[in-house]
């Protein structure tokens, strides 16, 4: 029997095992702050040379702003990454580009408050049946921030996965009594679930319209 040879990658340098153990490309790792039981990495791009976008002079950092996410969990403890950004300004001055700041969609997505590993963990965690609440608390975060990345992150996937649609073969349709209160009119929220794969398996894929609303929401 042949065993396939497996291939062995050493480092002994402490600045490249840190990088290593962060697991970002293209970063460097700047400070490590622990505040009680939550512990915070300060990290950076290593940026090569930069122009401007607009008319393509070279650019000039302008300043260095602090910007902090939240990130999964390492060894059992909240973790954060601050990122100490790049924004740069065009050295041109008939330029009408003012300034930017440089992103890197690997360590986190424009208006995203959670790392992009992070925000691909608590989507695939709400997916498979987790609350949006139980998985804020295991990142140390509140569910809106959670909330915010599952909407951002699945809205992608369901756009990606058009093949879905060709197996749904029957819809079941449930209205809940979502409020019910003698000051207000009663409202209601519509469930929306592919009753066929559910019934097969004994399970329901769910989606909650929010009535007041009428958008697609999450499990709570």
């Amino acid at each position: 029997m042949s065993q396939l040879a497996r291939s062995t990658y050493v480092i002994t340098d402490p600045s490249e095992i840190v990088r290593a153990l962060v697991g970002l490309k293209d970063v460097s790792v700047l400070a490590y702050e622990r505040h009680g039981p939550e512990v915070t990495l300060v990290i950076e791009q290593v940026v090569g040379r930069v122009t401007c976008p607009e008319c393509g002079t070279p650019a000039r950092v302008k300043e260095r702003p602090l910007v902090t996410y939240v990130d999964l969990p390492v060894y059992g403890a909240p973790m954060r990454l601050t990122w100490k950004k790049h924004r740069m300004r065009c050295a041109n001055p008939a330029c009408p580009r003012r300034s930017w700041v440089l992103g890197d969609h690997r360590i986190a997505a424009k208006s995203c408050l959670l790392t992009t590993r992070a925000a691909k963990w608590v989507t695939e965690q709400v997916g498979t049946g987790r609350s949006v609440i139980e998985v804020a608390r295991e990142l140390d975060c509140d569910w809106h921030t959670v909330n915010s990345a599952v909407t951002t992150y699945g809205a992608a996937l369901l756009a990606a996965d058009t093949k879905r649609l060709t197996r749904t073969s029957a819809i079941g349709l449930d209205e809940t009594s979502f409020v019910r209160r003698k000051d207000q009119r009663t409202s209601y929220a519509t469930t929306v679930c592919d009753g066929l794969f559910g019934f097969w398996r004994g399970e329901s894929h769910l989606t909650t319209i929010d009535p007041s609303t009428r958008q697609l929401g999450l499990p709570a």
